[in-house]
């Protein structure tokens, strides 16, 4: 626990790049023309890429070759040949890797009844060491949210929305929705990994960039986050109420 505290305020600026179009299939970016859509998750293969890009460390792309779709499609005869196509191109992606748009994951939340006096609702299941795991050839990830606690307060003024998040909280088990969070990367440790949980995890830091709510089904987001919003230091007086 007293890693994940030093690891979580851990802030050193990481250098960003613009993301070339012939990368944009190994990350589907985040799409806000149509207010049905909803971000494309980040891929255990894209999490795995930036954690080397944070830690200036070469992956091995023989192993990285061997997971690719094109080398198990490709029949024994022909499978070395596409492995060493495949690391070229993968070197090449990597010598020419972004981090410029953020890391896109998603996980149930609790919501609170809707507060009639603070106008809001408190997620009930952020907690201090909440992290977000993903495994790519052999190695297990652990995405970590920096200041998540401050990320309670959903703040919402208008009644309509706020009737319509209560529906849907209401119409689920245990009043469970969906939160996706657009996270950008930070900082990674390649020191060793840390035991959390059910195994062992490479950390990398993420600073909460976006947060949008939909119901448990899917469809429309409930609610959107922005920039000032996640920003607004008001809102950890609102926070002290429900600790």
């Amino acid at each position: 626990m007293k890693r994940i505290i030093y690891f979580l305020v851990l802030g050193f600026v990481c250098s960003v790049w613009s993301l070339p179009p012939s990368l944009a299939r190994a990350q589907e970016l985040p799409v806000y023309a149509s207010p049905e859509t909803k971000p494309a998750l980040s891929t255990p293969d894209y999490i795995a890429m930036t954690f080397f890009k944070l830690t200036g460390q070469s992956p091995d792309f023989e192993s990285w070759a061997r997971q690719t779709d094109a080398y198990k499609a490709a029949s024994r005869f022909d499978q070395m040949a596409v492995q060493e196509q495949e690391v070229q191109r993968l070197k090449e992606v990597y010598g020419l890797w972004a981090m410029q748009e953020p890391l896109v994951i998603e996980m149930p939340v609790k919501l609170s009844a809707y507060s009639d006096a603070n106008h809001g609702f408190f997620i009930e299941n952020f907690r201090l060491d909440t992290f977000f795991p993903a495994r790519y050839a052999g190695m297990a990830y652990a995405i970590v949210p920096q200041g998540i606690m401050d990320k309670q307060w959903l703040k919402v003024e208008d009644p309509a929305v706020a009737a319509a998040i209560d529906i849907a909280a209401r119409s689920s088990a245990d009043r469970m929705l969906t939160m996706v969070l657009l996270l950008t990367p930070r900082s990674a440790d390649k020191s060793a990994p840390m035991h959390m949980e059910d195994g062992d995890y490479w950390l990398i830091a993420a600073d909460v960039k976006r947060m949008m709510l939909y119901a448990a089904k899917g469809g429309a987001p409930l609610w959107k986050s922005d920039d000032d919003t996640l920003r607004d230091q008001k809102h950890q007086n609102l926070l002290n109420l429900y600790q």
